[in-house]
């Protein structure tokens, strides 16, 4: 996506504000509100997300460590991005930064830009993350098939003593005759074909 759609793209974006009731909160939704995001703000931290979110804000407080902890043990590898707020650095707060595994982290105190760029990252994050989840689930599958095949095969070997390049053809001729593809015939191969014993 160009910076165009991106910026576009974030009049409807809907925005999780997990923040306590301050200025700051005051400051982060109006702004976001100001560029058309649906922004909805919770506090405490939940453990769980609501539906419906496309990125959460999520202010690193240490007295929500356990909620933060539970929170980001519920969530999948599709969950929306989640940006920090940080308002200082210390071990145990960057450990928990850490633990929260966001996309992108600001610093206190905000400013409109700072926050307008982390969201558009954070989105251009998350897209690229969806794309690759969504190449690894196809070679997955393909690969999948291309073991379905060959066991396919090898129970034909056995079952009828042929070579493996005949087994494959077999394959071919019959994926052509029932206008279906190697995958499928090989699936029916596997289920139907009893399995050849070896020997006591």
């Amino acid at each position: 996506m160009t910076a165009a759609s991106l910026l576009g793209e974030l009049k409807d974006l809907r925005v999780l504000v997990l923040h306590p009731q301050d200025a700051e909160a005051r400051l982060v939704v109006g702004q976001l509100q100001r560029i058309g995001c649906k922004v909805k703000q919770v506090w405490p931290v939940p453990t769980a997300l609501p539906g419906e979110t496309d990125v959460v804000l999520l202010s690193i407080e240490l007295d929500q460590r356990a909620a933060i902890d539970a929170l980001v043990a519920g969530l999948d590898e599709q969950a929306p991005p989640v940006i920090a707020i940080v308002g200082y650095e210390s071990p145990s707060m960057l450990e928990l930064v850490l633990s929260a595994q966001p996309a992108a982290v600001i610093e206190r105190p905000l400013k409109p830009f700072g926050l307008l760029t982390q969201l558009i990252m954070a989105r251009a994050t998350w897209r690229r993350r969806m794309e690759l989840l969504k190449q690894l689930r196809k070679l997955e599958v393909r690969q999948s098939a291309v073991g379905r095949v060959a066991m396919a095969k090898m129970l034909l070997i056995a079952r009828h003593g042929i070579s493996e390049d005949e087994a494959h053809k077999r394959i071919q001729r019959q994926a052509m005759a029932q206008r279906s593809s190697v995958e499928v015939v090989a699936r029916a191969i596997i289920e139907h074909e009893p399995v050849p014993r070896g020997p006591p």
